[in-house]
């Protein structure tokens, strides 16, 4: 319920300010990291902060009731859809800073902490905030959702283990691709470069590409056999079962994440109307991978809950 409403007190308190003669920190064209609702114009992103903000409260209210307040599959419904409008706020923000952080560490190091000037915006804080909450409300959704004994089958383990295989091998497919061609882009094969890509975004991309190979090799262990039990080399932890929300939870947020991205590449693109597209267009290898975001934050949502409800059918079975 914290987090719901910490998020809902950060939106409110943007569209405040705004509207006592402030600025949108979420609409605000100075702030690299400050733009999600920047497309919108800053008196209706000002509503939509309202809107949102509005959302995340309800969804602590919810939260509050008593168990049998209301029916499990509308309360269900309703956390979703409430989380799912507070996520329509964010953009490819997080996921982009969380990609570019070891460029990030490695300018802090070398030329001071000046450099990182970039990581203290209050845009960014309000939508680390609203992710939070928005998080919350999924994971209690799920968590609404739980197995009965009767559920444990034989029968419904070989489903969940066909649909988490099935929702793995979909999802790994586009943090590859997309990896493959920011590598592409480093090495300036042909179709993958341009006289405007500067060095600096080739190693950011560089970064961003290494982020979501590790995200592929993590998602993986959604049906490795050592994403159930620690592997050997891992001292102290070697055979012991991988806690269930270790692998669940990272997996649902960034699934979250790269909704949001998924959101900003289409209304960016639309927003900045037909000669974006036909730039964009001109080197349709790089555009591709990012069109599959939307269904990698599906298919990997869908692998961690398959993943969850294998994991826990098992544990239910004699």
């Amino acid at each position: 319920m914290t987090l719901p409403l910490l998020g809902s007190v950060a939106l409110l308190a943007v569209a405040a300010v705004s509207l006592l003669g402030g600025h949108n920190v979420l609409a605000d064209a100075s702030d690299n990291v400050g733009q999600p609702l920047l497309f919108l114009g800053e008196t209706f992103a000002d509503v939509w902060c309202v809107v949102a903000g509005a959302a995340l409260l309800l969804g602590a209210l919810v939260l509050l009731a008593p168990p049998g307040s209301w029916p499990e599959r509308q309360r269900v419904r309703l956390l979703v859809s409430l989380a799912v409008v507070a996520l329509l706020t964010l953009d490819h923000t997080i996921i982009m800073v969380s990609g570019y952080l070891p460029m990030f560490l490695v300018r802090l190091v070398t030329e001071g902490p000046e450099t990182a000037a970039v990581l203290v915006s209050p845009g960014l804080g309000v939508q680390i905030l609203t992710l939070a909450g928005a998080a919350a409300l999924f994971l209690a959704a799920r968590d609404e959702q739980a197995l009965r004994p009767a559920d444990a089958t034989s029968e419904s383990l070989d489903q969940a283990t066909r649909a988490t295989r099935r929702w793995v091998l979909v999802a790994i497919e586009a943090p590859v691709l997309y990896a493959l061609s920011r590598v592409l882009m480093a090495l300036h094969v042909p179709g993958f470069r341009s006289p405007e890509f500067t060095d600096e975004l080739l190693l950011a991309g560089l970064g961003l590409g290494a982020a979501a190979c590790g995200g592929a090799v993590l998602t993986w262990g959604l049906m490795a056999p050592w994403g159930e039990r620690f592997p050997r080399w891992m001292i102290g932890l070697a055979g012991k079962p991988v806690p269930i929300k270790m692998a669940v939870v990272p997996a649902l947020v960034v699934a979250m994440l790269v909704l949001c991205a998924s959101r900003a590449i289409l209304v960016g693109g639309f927003a900045s109307g037909e000669e974006n597209w036909a730039n964009q267009l001109e080197l349709p290898l790089i555009l591709l991978p990012q069109l599959l975001w939307p269904v990698w934050s599906v298919a990997l949502a869908k692998a961690a809950l398959a993943y969850e409800r294998r994991r826990r059918i098992s544990e239910m079975l004699p």
